[in-house]
């Protein structure tokens, strides 16, 4: 039995494959989303890495787009569930900076419309 199948829907299909193998649990060398110390400041910030992925827009929400995208993101980013506002003093200047106490993963701001 022979089965033909066009070239759009074999793209697809081949796109479809790479998002899902791509997506997967692939880590990059990124730590989970925690507390970490500020590298130059003496205060805690939330760092690491949350949940990402990527995926063909479905056909009945690309017809309803005002601009149609063909693929569609999802985020989520490290973010401070609870922080505390300190000074620190840094080559003779004053800075007020947030002390992270507690961190999740959350919508990224840039997600938020």
């Amino acid at each position: 039995m022979k089965v033909w199948v066009s070239s759009t829907e074999m793209l697809l299909l081949l796109i479809t494959a790479f998002v899902y193998t791509a997506d997967g649990t692939r880590n990059d060398g990124c730590e989970s989303c925690s507390l970490k110390r500020h590298p130059k400041l003496p205060v805690y910030q939330c760092m690491g890495c949350c949940f990402s992925r990527a995926y063909p827009t479905p056909l009945g929400t690309l017809r309803s787009m005002v601009q149609p995208k063909i693929f569609t993101s999802e985020a989520s980013c490290c973010v401070a569930t609870d922080f505390h506002t300190v000074e620190v003093s840094v080559y003779d200047l004053q800075l007020t900076v947030r002390n992270h106490t507690q961190c999740h993963c959350s919508t990224c701001i840039y997600h938020k419309v």
